[in-house]
C-alpha cells in the first residue's frame, strides 16, 4: 500500500499542496532536467500514482508548480491607458520577482513540455488583459485603431523578462513609465503584408 493511501492521508488538497511546494523546491535544487516525478513522490512520502493522477506528466507537473507562484492579477481599467499598462507590467514584474529558489522554475517555463501547459492556463489570460487595455485605450481615442497590440505587450514583458529574470536587474517604474509613454505617444502599427506567423 502507498503511503498517500494509509489510514489518515491527508485530504486531496493538502496532498496537492505539498506536492507543488516539494516539487518547487527540487526544481529549485536540482533544475528541470534533474527532475523527476519519483523524487518528488519520495520526499512528499506518496506514491507516483498520486503525482500521475494530477498531472500527465514531469511537464505538466512543472506547469502547475509554475503556475502555483504566479498571479493572473486582475485586469486594470483607470481609464487611463498609460495607467493600465503600468499596472500590468507592474503584475509582470511581481511574478517575476525571484526568490533563489524559484530562477529554475521561471527557466523550466520554457521547456517545450512546460510551456504549452502554462500558455493555456496563464499567458494567454495575460495577454487577453493586455488585448482589453489597448482595445479600450482605441475605444477611448488614445490609441489608433491600426495599433499593433502585440508589439506593445511583447516590448513592455520583454523588458521585465530580459532584465529582471535573466538579467536580475530590477526595473525602476520610472522606466516602465518611460518605455510606456515612449509606446503610447509613438504606437506601432500593424504592416499591410508583414508576416507574423510565430508560435506562442
Amino acid at each position: 500500500m502507498a503511503p498517500d493511501e494509509k489510514l489518515g492521508r491527508p485530504t486531496d488538497e493538502d496532498l496537492t499542496r505539498r506536492i507543488l511546494e516539494t516539487a518547487g523546491r527540487l526544481l529549485g535544487e536540482y533544475g528541470y532536467a534533474g527532475l523527476s516525478v519519483e523524487k518528488v513522490a519520495k520526499a512528499v512520502g506518496c506514491g507516483k500514482t498520486a503525482i500521475y493522477r494530477r498531472y500527465a506528466d514531469k511537464g505538466a507537473l512543472v506547469a502547475a508548480v509554475v503556475r502555483s507562484q504566479v498571479e493572473l492579477g486582475a485586469t486594470p481599467d483607470s481609464g487611463d491607458v498609460r495607467a493600465d499598462l503600468l499596472e500590468h507590467a507592474r503584475q509582470n514584474q511581481r511574478n517575476q520577482e525571484l526568490s533563489p529558489e524559484r530562477v529554475h522554475g521561471m527557466r523550466a517555463m520554457f521547456e517545450p513540455d512546460v510551456f504549452p501547459a502554462l500558455w493555456e492556463g496563464f499567458f494567454k489570460h495575460r495577454r487577453e488583459q493586455g488585448i482589453e487595455i489597448i482595445d479600450r485605450a482605441i475605444a477611448r481615442g488614445e490609441l489608433p485603431a491600426d495599433v499593433h497590440h502585440d508589439i506593445i505587450l511583447d516590448t513592455i514583458a520583454g523588458l521585465t523578462l530580459y532584465r529582471q529574470s535573466v538579467k536580475r536587474i530590477h526595473i525602476d517604474e520610472r522606466h516602465y513609465v518611460d518605455i510606456i509613454d515612449a509606446l503610447v505617444t509613438r504606437p506601432p502599427r500593424r504592416l499591410d503584408g508583414a508576416d507574423e506567423t510565430g508560435q506562442p
